[in-house]
């Protein structure tokens, strides 16, 4: 049994069920021992508590339906297992930094929690995605392509490049 591919099929399991009770026994038969001893190599092998990132995966969701969506909080908090609006908004605050009021007001404040996943060839986990939304204007956007493949990829992308630079000019990129 290789740890880390099991460990991947639990992250699975947790993100199909962020709206529902999850339970650390049914995690820890997955990969066949106790609880005690699941939530040890969980925060061992992670660096994070399995209470700890199944709660910012649901902050994280729920940050990102609050700004989407127009559902009220407390539909939001029930979904994902928080009893009232009051607990679900105290957690949400210590997240992301803003009330959920707050979202649509702010969203450059939510802060995206990305699942875990491990690499099943030397044990590391992916790191966390820093990034923010930001309203731009209505633009158009455009694509040039060229067919190569893996051997020719070397030579074909620079001479590619060179060419769109020298028909079109310095490209524009916008990073946030």
């Amino acid at each position: 049994m290789n740890i880390y591919v099991e460990l991947n099929k639990i992250i699975e399991y947790i993100e199909n069920h962020l709206e529902e009770k999850i339970e650390y026994k049914k995690l820890a038969q997955m990969i066949g021992v106790n609880e005690y001893t699941f939530q040890r190599i969980f925060s061992l092998l992670s660096n994070i508590s399995i209470s700890e990132y199944i709660r910012n995966r649901r902050l994280s969701n729920a940050g990102q339906e609050l700004y989407i969506d127009d559902e009220k909080v407390i539909d939001i908090a029930i979904r994902y297992q928080y009893n009232n609006a009051t607990a679900f908004s105290r957690a949400f605050e210590k997240f992301h930094g803003i009330k959920p009021s707050e979202v649509r007001k702010n969203p450059e404040k939510l802060k995206m929690y990305t699942r875990l996943h491990f690499k099943e060839e030397n044990g590391e986990i992916s790191k966390n995605i820093n990034y923010k939304i930001i309203e731009k204007e209505e633009m158009t956007l455009f694509g040039i392509f060229k067919l190569t493949s893996n051997e020719k990829i070397g030579k074909d992308a620079p001479e590619f490049f060179q060419k769109i630079k020298n028909k079109y000019g310095m490209p524009r990129l916008w990073y946030g």
